[in-house]
C-alpha cells in the first residue's frame, strides 16, 4: 500500500481542474494578440519591439509576459499532456509567479506619473491576468487536493489500522506519547505497596 501511495502521489488526476486551465491557458493565448497598453499588442512586449520601448514598456511587464508565456502556456500543456507531479509543481511555482508580475504589470500601468507619455492598461491585460489567475487557482486546487486514488488509498489504511494491533499502538503513541506495555510486562503490586505502608506505620 505503501508503494501504491507513492505512485498515486507521482500522476496528477486534473479531471475535475481541466475546464479551469484550460480556460485560463485560452485566455492568456489571447493576451499575446490583444492590447497591453494602448496600441502595445501582446506579442510586442513579449518581443521586446520597438513599439513597446515607444510606449515606456516596464520591466515588469516584460517579465510578466515571459512567465505568462512559460506558466501559463507551456507549462500548463506540459502538466495536462505528462500528468507528472514534477511538472505541475514547476509549473505551479513559475505560474505563480508570472500570476504576482501580472497584477505588479497592471499596477505600473496604472501608477505611471504625470510625465510619462504612456498610457494605462488595456483590456488584453486584463485578459492575461485573470487567466493567470484561473491557471494559478486551477493548479492550487490540483496540487493540494488529493486525487480520488489517493483519497481511496487513504480510507484503505485507516481501515487496515483499524484492523492491526500495530497500527492502533502507533496511533496510541501519537496521540497520547505514551507507548502501551504488554499485558506481561503489568504487575499489579496494590497489596505489596498496602502491606509495606502498614509496616512502615507500626514500626513508626
Amino acid at each position: 500500500m505503501r508503494a501504491a501511495e507513492r505512485e498515486a502521489a507521482k500522476v496528477v488526476d486534473y479531471r475535475y481542474q481541466l475546464p479551469l486551465m484550460t480556460t485560463g491557458m485560452m485566455a492568456v493565448l489571447l493576451y499575446f494578440f490583444l492590447p497591453h497598453a494602448g496600441a502595445v499588442m501582446g506579442y510586442d512586449v513579449l518581443f521586446h519591439s520597438a513599439k513597446a520601448g515607444a510606449a515606456h514598456t516596464t520591466y515588469p511587464e516584460y517579465a510578466y509576459a515571459t512567465l505568462a508565456l512559460i506558466g501559463g502556456l507551456l507549462l500548463t500543456v506540459g502538466t495536462i499532456v505528462s500528468k507528472s507531479w514534477l511538472v505541475a509543481w514547476v509549473n505551479w511555482a513559475v505560474g505563480g509567479i508570472g500570476w504576482w508580475y501580472s497584477i505588479l504589470a497592471i499596477w505600473m500601468r496604472q501608477s505611471r506619473p504625470v510625465t510619462d507619455t504612456g498610457v494605462g492598461p488595456s483590456f488584453g491585460l486584463i485578459v492575461g491576468c485573470v487567466g493567470m489567475t484561473l491557471v494559478f487557482g486551477g493548479l492550487t486546487w490540483l496540487l493540494f487536493t488529493k486525487n480520488p486514488l489517493q483519497r481511496a488509498l487513504a480510507a484503505a489504511r485507516r481501515e487496515e489500522a483499524s484492523n492491526d494491533a500495530e497500527a492502533q499502538a502507533r496511533q496510541q503513541v501519537l496521540r497520547t506519547g505514551i507507548a502501551p506495555r504488554p499485558a506481561e510486562e503489568i504487575v499489579d503490586d496494590r497489596r505489596a505497596r498496602a502491606r509495606a505502608r502498614r509496616q512502615r506505620k507500626q514500626e513508626g
